[in-house]
């Protein structure tokens, strides 16, 4: 499978290796992008480099909004490296994932000890070891908003068979679970003010200040939600599992896993 180390097209750091191998598999799928003709592989990332990868984001991976970008373990990387005609084309259905909500609402009021440190309640325990982190060797004393959603979302892929082709997170990093997982999970990830998509319960909801939640319902200035390290304030370094409100103006972005037809 090829790999790429820089982003190419608009705004990538477009080295000349990455930019070959996006041409090279760009011109593997050239015939379903008519009337664009072969690339040049010269490694320069010319307009018709970026428009063919947007022609691409359009008819293959069905993106909404093509940015003619070729992220590492991005969405149009992974379809680059199918053969033509075998990229799965997935779905995201409304409240698809609704159960996410229903997996979180039984450890709300679970409560850190001091400093981040699990305490003596074991729904703490089964958040902090949801993910990869154990600095020092300790797996608490750190931030676990993340961790809370990285272990809800595991279960709801081993209990929901639409979701068997996602790869369970494992990141206590929120930046990361925005960037580099749901990305390379094909999720839908869509803005408070997105045209076509709006959410609904059960979508992971993702904030400007580092933070984010599980969406148990909607309203037209903003969500309700489960989260995890917060408290009364809302703050992203509380001490609990709580349930919380919060205006458009403070969210981020959306993420809602893809659907596999069963």
């Amino acid at each position: 499978m090829a790999d790429i180390y820089g982003t190419v097209g608009e705004g990538g750091t477009n080295s000349r290796a990455d930019v070959i191998t996006v041409q090279t598999l760009l011109n593997t799928h050239i015939a379903q992008l008519s009337p664009l003709a072969p690339l040049d592989t010269d490694g320069q990332c010319r307009t018709a480099v970026t428009n063919a990868i947007r022609a691409f984001q359009r008819v293959v991976v069905h993106m909404r909004s093509p940015d003619g970008r070729v992220d590492p373990g991005g969405r149009t990387l992974a379809a680059l490296n199918q053969r033509p005609g075998s990229v799965v084309v997935f779905e995201y259905p409304d409240a698809s994932q609704a159960m996410l909500a229903t997996i979180a609402t039984p450890y709300i009021g679970a409560t850190e000890g001091h400093g981040n440190t699990m305490g003596t309640d074991e729904r703490m325990r089964e958040i902090f070891e949801a993910d990869g982190l154990s600095p020092g060797g300790a797996t608490d004393g750190y931030a676990w908003c993340c961790s809370f959603v990285s272990m809800c979302v595991q279960k709801l892929i081993q209990q929901s068979p639409p979701h068997r082709n996602v790869r369970p997170p494992t990141t206590a990093s929120v930046l990361n679970f925005r960037t580099r997982w749901a990305p390379a999970q094909n999720c839908l990830i869509f803005p408070t003010d997105d045209p076509v998509n709006s959410p609904s319960r059960g979508d992971i909801v993702v904030y400007r200040f580092s933070h984010i939640g599980i969406v148990t319902a909607t309203n037209t200035s903003g969500v309700s939600t489960i989260e995890g390290n917060t408290n009364e304030a809302g703050s992203r370094e509380g001490t609990a599992v709580l349930r919380k409100d919060r205006e458009n103006t403070v969210i981020r972005c959306f993420i809602r896993l893809p659907v596999t037809p069963v």
